[in-house]
């Protein structure tokens, strides 16, 4: 029964641990150009060029960046809620397979040989 659908979450773990770090990728690559330039090139026309550069990728990593957190954050919930109802199966199934079980039944007598 349990072969049908399958969900890995570890595997899901894993994704929003990917998803974090992406965040941090990104914002600390924009971070890092605005340490290099654009004021140290030496060139006007290339510190303007980077500074232009900078700002248009500034705002378009912070959108990235939250959409990947508003992903991340429905993840986690769907990542939650496979995991409570896999855990309320195996408790349905602990329980419906002990009231299955029931007491042992008590043992019969055995016919003597000179019964017929």
């Amino acid at each position: 029964m349990g072969g049908y659908l399958r969900v890995e979450a570890d595997n899901l773990g894993r994704l929003l641990r990917d998803l974090h770090n992406s965040q941090e990728w990104m914002r600390k690559a924009l971070s890092g150009m605005k340490d290099i330039g654009p004021k140290s090139t030496g060139s006007e026309a290339l510190d303007n060029a980077c500074d232009e550069f900078h700002d248009s990728w500034d705002n378009a990593i912070e959108k990235i960046a939250d959409g990947t957190g508003q992903i991340k954050d429905k993840l986690r919930a769907t990542k939650n809620d496979y995991e409570a109802v896999e855990q309320a199966i195996r408790d349905a199934m602990h329980k419906g397979a002990a009231k299955k079980q029931g007491p042992a039944p008590s043992p019969q007598p055995r016919p003597t040989a000179g019964a017929r």
